[in-house]
């Protein structure tokens, strides 16, 4: 999926628009993962482990498969 918005509040929307529940786990490409993490932690002064946003486990793609500005979701 694409989207066009990879900071904190770019992906609380995705995640409430598509009806993501905490089955799935976001997969982002390393520097949008960076981008989100950095964002998340200017807003909060923190970031905890797992990352998560409304519940949703955020990882980095460590395969390279997942293409830059895309956002993969995994059943978990």
């Amino acid at each position: 999926m694409h989207s066009k918005k990879m900071n904190f509040d770019g992906m609380r929307s995705f995640i409430i628009e598509n009806e993501l529940t905490d089955s799935v786990v976001i997969v982002l490409h390393p520097d949008n993962f960076d981008a989100l993490a950095m964002d998340y932690i200017t807003i909060h002064n923190t970031i905890e482990r797992p990352f998560e946003i409304l519940g949703i486990e955020i990882v980095e793609d460590t395969s390279g498969k997942v293409p830059k500005n895309r956002i993969q979701i995994i059943e978990i």
